[in-house]
């Protein structure tokens, strides 16, 4: 979707849905506590491991909350827990299944023949079973749908299972089996700022001033700056997080108020505050097109009920898919029905291949699953992503326990389809040139996203990694490699650094040289392990020309230790072009 169709796109849903929002829980929230806790960064990636009035010619998203801050609150608990609804129709059992206003659900409504049970729906005609389809935005209403069986399935992003599954598997019935993923957010999230604000590391705290933050809580705008301020070394506890009601009143807060430096919103509003305002967007789910997931789970009493119900749906969904890319004009008409939106515009949301490369969502198909739910490999699997999204909201407290993926993914359902979809291929994988890497270097970082400093010790002249002599290697090399997998749609940069000890006695072009090959080994270890395209990494070796700020005395040797560093950077896909 391009950036006028999204402007077109919001004056439209003003009038037509009114808040129009398509993943937004206004009430769910924080426990309460300071507004700003400390997170130990460190710690989190090894638990990892394992009033001013706003412009009228900007048009933004009513909302149904008013612009204004809240304070942090607790999630509401769930309201009660029973069995399931056993309704039929024509004696073929009806599967209650919500979704919320998002392209990503175009392939389930496109293969079901619209929102209620039909005999012309995919389900029925080869799987025998009926599928209700309602929409139901709130996602709290949701989740207590799905709690006391009015509803046997719960859509949302993977993040916000995981910030409701501690609650759900309090009873064995509501435990969330995770069955399926539907699209990664490709480019329906972002952060947009002012000021001195170009890259997520810009958000640091300098000179004892925080920045200032606006965000809807505990939606994916939070998720995408934490993981974002994780990923660039920066402690959450650093910055200063006012919270809006919801991302519509986050979009409109910055505007109102320039003493913001950022807000997290989605689409539509992150690009008419970029047209409109001199703001400008940092980051985007279309770079970080990895990071979040949307996904649908059952009820884990009615996945133990009914196997074959859910291969049947699983199955449908993907058959919907090809049926959204072989006809989206048609999705676009199907959207069109189901959310009451304008054609053209669910047209946009859709996008004209499809869902593949243009839209808000880039729908995931058979092969696309089965490396998210089943290829240890993937530095971007279901596994990353929960673990991520589990540990960050544990440490910002909104959760005290986490769940196991292993609890709540069903990966035996894909496995089983395996032959079936066997000459499936993955359309996700985005074109790298081999010469935008080298235009990216001479603009000196314009357009940079993010910075990630990692340590990696090498023996001295040396420039082979050697885990016996740096234990943390192995981790090392994993974070990078999950980062890279996050920005699916990036280039990045693996940028070698020395400290200046030997400055005056070494030759420059030789400790460049180092530099540059223990870069490049670093590069050469994540290729073997994740396969990516070789045209997505670029190694420059920077020598000593490029010290930390407060590390420039070569005489010091914990300031030399903290120069001996590996720099990652990523750029978005089209700052190449």
């Amino acid at each position: 979707m391009t950036t006028r169709g999204k402007i077109v796109l919001t004056v439209l849903i003003l009038g037509v849905v009114g808040f129009g929002v398509y993943r937004w829980w206004d009430k769910i929230a924080p426990t309460n506590g300071p507004q700003n806790q400390s997170v130990d960064v460190a710690k989190v990636k090894q638990e990892i491991a394992k009033a001013k009035e706003m412009p009228t010619d900007i048009p933004l998203l009513a909302g149904t909350n008013a612009a204004t801050l809240v304070s942090r609150s607790a999630i509401p608990a769930v309201t009660g827990v029973s069995d399931y609804s056993k309704a039929t129709k024509d004696g073929k059992l009806v599967v209650e299944f919500p979704i919320n206003v998002w392209p990503g659900w175009a392939p389930i409504i496109m293969a079901n023949a619209g929102l209620e049970p039909s005999d012309q729906s995919v389900f029925a005609k080869k799987y025998g079973f009926y599928v209700r389809l309602s929409i139901v935005d709130d996602p709290v209403k949701a989740r207590d749908l799905f709690a006391t069986g009015q509803s046997h399935v719960l859509w949302g992003t993977l993040d916000m299972i995981a910030l409701f599954a501690p609650e759900l598997v309090k009873d064995s019935r509501t435990v969330p089996v995770v069955c399926q993923q539907i699209d990664f957010s490709a480019g329906g999230d972002g952060v947009v700022a002012r000021g001195d604000v170009h890259s997520i590391n810009d958000l640091r705290m300098a000179g004892g001033k925080r920045k200032k933050v606006v965000l809807a809580q505990n939606s994916p705008s939070h998720y995408l700056i934490m993981s974002l301020l994780i990923d660039a070394g920066i402690d959450p506890g650093d910055i200063d997080f006012k919270w809006a009601a919801d991302a519509p009143s986050a979009a409109k807060i910055f505007v109102q108020d320039p003493s913001f430096d950022a807000f997290v919103g989605w689409s539509p509003d992150i690009y008419v505050v970029t047209d409109k305002l001199k703001a400008r967007l940092v980051v985007t789910t279309g770079t970080a097109n990895h990071l979040i997931a949307d996904v649908w789970a059952v009820r884990n009493d009615f996945y133990h009920d009914h196997p074959e119900i859910i291969s049947g749906l699983v199955q449908g969904i993907f058959e919907g898919i090809d049926m959204v890319r072989a006809d989206p004009k048609n999705a676009a008409r199907a959207l069109h029905a189901a959310f009451q939106i304008p054609e053209e515009d669910c047209a946009k949301m859709v996008g004209s291949d499809g869902g593949v490369a243009e839209g808000d969502a880039h729908l995931t198909n058979y092969r696309e699953n089965s490396k998210f739910f089943l290829d240890p490999f993937n530095p971007a699997n279901f596994e990353v992503v929960w673990n991520s999204a589990s540990t960050i909201y544990k440490s910002l407290g909104t959760i005290s326990t986490t769940v196991p993926a292993a609890k709540v993914k069903a990966s035996s359902v894909l496995a089983a389809m395996a032959d079936a979809y066997k000459d499936v291929r993955d359309l996700s994988q985005p074109t790298f040139r081999p010469d935008a890497l080298s235009k990216l270097s001479a603009e000196a970082g314009a357009g940079q996203v993010l910075t990630k400093a990692v340590m990696v010790a090498f023996e001295p002249n040396q420039s082979k990694l050697n885990a016996d002599y740096d234990s943390t290697i192995p981790t090392t090399l994993e974070e990078i490699g999950k980062l890279a997998g996050k920005f699916g749609n990036a280039y990045i940069i693996i940028e070698g650094n020395t400290d200046a000890s030997r400055k005056g006695i070494v030759p420059p072009d030789l400790v460049r040289q180092l530099s540059y090959d223990r870069a490049d080994s670093v590069r050469r270890a994540i290729m073997d392990k994740y396969k990516f395209d070789p045209n997505k990494f670029k190694v420059v070796g920077n020598g000593w020309d490029n010290p930390l700020p407060n590390c420039t005395d070569p005489s010091n040797a914990e300031q030399n230790k903290r120069n001996r560093r590996v720099e990652v950077k990523v750029f978005p896909l089209e700052t190449g072009s």
